[in-house]
């Protein structure tokens, strides 16, 4: 009767969300990501950070620290330079889980320079960004109001 009535009540509690399942396309807004485990980091994207984070630390085993996320209009394409910039500490974890290829070997300076250089990325890719609709709009209603 007791573990009849504990199941219940599990099964009556709210579960945290599963994270949404990779689309063919993440070059669209959204955060890219930093997350340490000692010495060793990874950069990844996510439309949630955070759930994603949890999730991690689980298949990892691992209290993953969070050290940057960053909003940018494009999170695949800042997620590719990132790991361009970097492949020279490039990481291979345990193959088989999740986001296995995205991790680097670091220490405190490089986790520095990780952390700038993914402000700087997006800074600069969001302001192209902006740049790219100002221009849009001028041609448009240079077009409209002739």
């Amino acid at each position: 009767m007791r573990n009849a009535k504990a199941s219940l009540i599990l099964k009556h509690q709210r579960q945290p969300k599963k994270p949404k399942p990779k689309r063919k396309s993440d070059y669209v807004p959204g955060f890219n990501y930093i997350f340490q485990d000692g010495a060793l980091c990874k950069v990844g994207l996510s439309e949630t950070p955070k759930i994603r984070r949890y999730y991690l630390s689980k298949e990892y085993a691992a209290n993953l620290e969070i050290r940057a996320i960053v909003f940018t209009m494009n999170m695949k394409l800042t997620e590719k330079m990132m790991h361009r910039i970097f492949e020279g500490s490039h990481y291979l974890r345990t193959k088989g889980l999740d986001g296995y290829t995205e991790w680097f070997e670091v220490n405190p300076l490089r986790v520095l320079l990780m952390q700038i250089t993914l402000f700087l990325l997006c800074w600069l890719l969001n302001l192209a960004y902006l740049a790219i609709a100002v221009l849009i709009l001028m041609l448009l209603s240079s077009l409209l109001f002739r």
